[in-house]
Formats: structure tokens, C-alpha cells, sequence
């Protein structure tokens, strides 16, 4: 376990801003993966939030949050920005990992379809791409078929393919009737003749996508530290809503998107699916727990409260921070 964090130098993302060094305390925030649902910490970076309230965010860059599980666990990082199913794992294997914060408590997917296919009805049959069994991407397949009555064990083939990239390449070759992909890369299918059939987020189905997580041993050594850390990523929430064109900036900076539409699709579901306050979602949470349970029988007769701490949100709640960013509510 020792040195985890090694495996990710090549995408450390350590840019600090230039603010005084005696006043801000370093913290490494592990971030799992580059997209449009985990720019966040980057804006709340990058906008000074962070520094404003004393944190030196260092944010290191990992590809899934299976890696950036075994570096928390290895005390290699002190904050996750990862999903709410990756924490329950965790901390049903017996890791002290837990969430202080639910950002993102919907399902930011759409469902792509072959050309021909218009209608949920006629995926019966077909097969639909996910990246991975267990992911998140299976996840909102599953839900979705059910939520329109249709079995996702017997009425469609669900298939593992990879990233978006390679699940969108097996709809260009007809091998797939369907995927499951997150904005923006939606635009690019349906500027291809393909059917953005369903957003997901639209039907807000309760899921914990994104959270904050930290240790139990983080908030019992520096119960004050996590608080900090909470008040610039939610105030850089608050900068991501009144800020759209500082916060597109970002987006481009770290995405590396070019295309003006993009970026807009990019900041309008920022907008559609962050919660500004980063309360979690607890009926999603309870979800994700069933879910988790059906593979992972160490989350059996656990309760979605046993992985959400509450204390800092409320006590922020409390102390009038969330009236100072909305004060018109």
C-alpha cells in the first residue's frame, strides 16, 4: 500500500495558486478522473475558494476510484472527490472512509441509441453497453430499464465495453443498440444522426454520483481542517452558479474542450446536476446500499447512515455559512 499515490505522479495537478504560504494549510485531495461531474475541486482551486479558507488544496489526479480508494486507505490522500458506491465499499470492507458531502445526487447520463431506435419499447431484445459491471454506468442502465418496466436480466443484453470512447465506437459499428454515455458527449452522437433517447438527470433518480469523502481518523485528529476544506469546495460550487463564464474558463482549461457548444453542454449539466449546498442525497444513498449489496455481502443490514457523517454540513448549516453564499435563499 505504501507510496500508492506514486502510481498517479504523471497526473499530479499540483498548481496551487500564488497566495501566501504561511497562511495555508496543505492538504492532498485525491480526485478520481477528469470530467465535467468531477471539475469541482479544479474550480474551487482555481477561483481562490480554497485558499480563501486556509486550504492549500493539492489535488492529485487518479484514474478510477479504485486507486484513489487504496491511496486513502494508505493515508495518502486526505480528501476523495469520488461516488458514493466507491466510499460504501470502502468503508463496508472495513476501511475508515466516509462521506462528508454528496455534490452531484442524480444520475448525469443520457442513453444513446442506434438510429433507428426512437423509443425505450424497442430496446427490448437489443444490447445495450455499460463500462464495467458494478459501475456507475451499470448502474443507470438498470434503473432506468426498470423505471420503464422492462427487465434488465431478460429483456435486453447488457455488455461491458470500456470507456465512452470504445462503447461509442461499438454503436458507430452496429455491434451495440444502445449506450450509456455523460454530457457532453452526447452533442458529438447526435451531431453523428444518433438518438439521444433519455436524460437521465432529467428524471431525477435519486444516486449518490459524486460525494466528498474523508477518514474518520481525518475528522477526529482535524475536526476543524475538514470543515475548512467543505466551506471552499461548496463556495466554489457557489462560484461554478454565479460564475458561468470563469467557471467555463476552467472547464477548458482542464477538459481541454475547444468546441463553444461543448463547453456550453458542459456548464449546463454542471448547473442541472450539482447541488449547491453538497447536502447528500440519503434515499439515494439507501439505494446504493441495496444495489452494493446484491455483490458485496459485506454491506448486507448496512444503513446509508452508516457512511454519511452529517456533523460539518450541519454545523455550516448552524453557523449561517449557506445564507452568507445564498442569502436570497
Amino acid at each position: 500500500m505504501k507510496n500508492l499515490a506514486a502510481l498517479s505522479v504523471a497526473l499530479f495537478l499540483l498548481l496551487p495558486l500564488p497566495l501566501p504560504a504561511q497562511t495555508q494549510t496543505p492538504v492532498v485531495v485525491g480526485v478520481a478522473g477528469l470530467s465535467g461531474a468531477l471539475i469541482h475541486p479544479f474550480v474551487a482551486r482555481d477561483a481562490g475558494l480554497f485558499q480563501k479558507y486556509g486550504i492549500d488544496a493539492r489535488l492529485v489526479l487518479f484514474e478510477g476510484g479504485s486507486l484513489l480508494a487504496q491511496a486513502a486507505l494508505a493515508g495518502e490522500v486526505k480528501f476523495s472527490i469520488t461516488s458514493g458506491p466507491v466510499t460504501i465499499a470502502s468503508r463496508s470492507a472495513g476501511a475508515d472512509t466516509i462521506a462528508v458531502a454528496g455534490y452531484i445526487n442524480t444520475l448525469p447520463y443520457n442513453l444513446i441509441t442506434a438510429k433507428g431506435i426512437t423509443s425505450l419499447e424497442q430496446l427490448k431484445g437489443k444490447k445495450i453497453a455499460i463500462s464495467r459491471f458494478g459501475s456507475n454506468t451499470d448502474t443507470a442502465v438498470r434503473l432506468l430499464l426498470e423505471k420503464v418496466g422492462l427487465n434488465p436480466a431478460k429483456d435486453v443484453t447488457i455488455i461491458q465495453m470500456g470507456a465512452q470512447p470504445s462503447r461509442f465506437q461499438g454503436l458507430v459499428a452496429g455491434s451495440i443498440e444502445a449506450t450509456i454515455i455523460a454530457p457532453p458527449f452526447d452533442i458529438t452522437a447526435k451531431k453523428q444522426g444518433f438518438n439521444v433517447l433519455v436524460n437521465l438527470a432529467e428524471l431525477s433518480i435519486p444516486y449518490p454520483q459524486q460525494v466528498v469523502e474523508t477518514t474518520d481518523r481525518v475528522i477526529r485528529e482535524n475536526p476543524q481542517l475538514v470543515k475548512n476544506c467543505l466551506k471552499g469546495f461548496i463556495a466554489g460550487i457557489h462560484y461554478g452558479f454565479t460564475n458561468k463564464e470563469g467557471t467555463k474558463k476552467i472547464m477548458a482549461k482542464y477538459l481541454k474542450i475547444t468546441d463553444p457548444e461543448i463547453l456550453e453542454a458542459t456548464y449546463a449539466s454542471y448547473a442541472q446536476t450539482t447541488d449547491r449546498r453538497a447536502f447528500p442525497d440519503m434515499q439515494g444513498f439507501r439505494y446504493a446500499v441495496d444495489e452494493l449489496t446484491r455483490r458485496l455481502p459485506a454491506a448486507k443490514d448496512k444503513k446509508a447512515e452508516d457512511f454519511i457523517n452529517m456533523r460539518f454540513l450541519n454545523e455550516l448549516e448552524k453557523e449561517g455559512f449557506f445564507k452568507e453564499l445564498y442569502p436570497k435563499g
